[in-house]
């Protein structure tokens, strides 16, 4: 079996990883955007520790958009190269 990647799976491969940053930054957005909302029993006031959770989950989201967005740039840089 051969290791070589022919270009139209490399596009492919750009393709679902294009589609898997869309969604990461779609919910990164819905995270960040309820961060700012109170609930219906709210007074204002959100728990530190809730607080927390949220800002972490962004972090986390950031950092794998990061790498993803660096293996479709490697990709990219591959079908270059086989172009």
């Amino acid at each position: 079996m051969s290791d070589e990647t022919t270009p139209d799976q490399l596009r492919q491969r750009i393709k679902d990883l294009d589609a898997e940053i869309a969604e990461l930054r779609r919910l990164d957005g819905d995270a960040q955007s309820r961060r700012g909302e109170d609930g219906d029993n709210s007074a204002g006031y959100v728990e530190p520790e809730e607080l927390a959770t949220d800002l972490t989950g962004i972090a986390e989201n950031e950092a794998v958009i990061d790498v993803l967005t660096q293996r479709r740039e490697a990709l990219e840089e591959k079908l270059r190269t086989l172009s």
